[in-house]
């Protein structure tokens, strides 16, 4: 298993002459999925203590926010699984790639891997966020998004996303290796076929961060 991380090409080849299976595809993308939602749930913690003193009736909605965020990511993970595979086959096709769509959503569950090492280390700073900032109990929405764009622009919080990012491009390099078997292409259509995707990713989150860091400026 560890050599899709060492050496996918090699990996992938392998497992092109081995029965298809999603279990451990599946089991991978559920716990990047369950990692995720931990983040999540800490995230929304901090929310949480910022309403701390909102009327007896929305006191109950508000606690369950964290938990639902947590749940609700789990489910976007293995839903995003299947959009992303789709999403790789359908450009795939451009370039005449073969091979069945059950095979491409094996071969990029295999690169949410990285992911799970992500995650972890995301989690554990999210943690940390949250156990050492001061977080203000707050009424006025606008002062809210004041101190919520005041520590989601923390250096901590921004070396999560860029750890992130990295772990993301760890598993673009995996997905290259793994379609180019599970489609049967060159490894130059192989890299277009992942980088049109993902590069829109990073532009899209880039613009998130821009954004993030303007929140309390204005």
């Amino acid at each position: 298993m560890l050599e899709v991380l060492t050496n996918p090409n090699k990996f992938f080849e392998a497992r092109m002459k081995g029965e298809e299976s999603l279990r451990i595809p599946v089991l991978i993308v559920l716990i990047s999925g369950i990692i995720s939602g931990l983040s999540s749930f800490l995230q929304n913690s901090i929310t949480v203590k910022m309403m701390s003193e909102v009327p007896p009736e929305a006191q109950g909605i508000v606690s369950i926010m964290p938990t639902v965020s947590a749940i609700g990511l789990v489910m976007f993970f293995l839903i995003f699984w299947v959009f992303v595979a789709a999403i790789f086959y359908l450009i795939s096709c451009i370039f005449k790639g073969e091979g069945d769509f059950n095979r491409t959503l094996e071969f990029v569950g295999y690169g949410y891997i990285p992911m799970i090492f992500g995650g972890i280390i995301g989690a554990i700073l999210m943690y940390t966020i949250v156990s050492t900032a001061h977080i203000p109990v707050v009424t006025d929405p606008a002062k809210m998004a004041e101190a919520l764009g005041l520590l989601l622009k923390s250096p901590m919080m921004l070396l999560s996303y860029a750890i992130s990012f990295l772990f993301m491009l760890w598993s673009a390099n995996i997905w290259i290796f793994g379609l180019k078997h599970a489609r049967n292409l060159t490894t130059k259509n192989a890299v277009i076929t992942i980088t049109i995707p993902v590069a829109s990713y990073y532009i899209i989150m880039t613009y998130v961060l821009w954004t993030i860091s303007q929140m309390g400026v204005m």
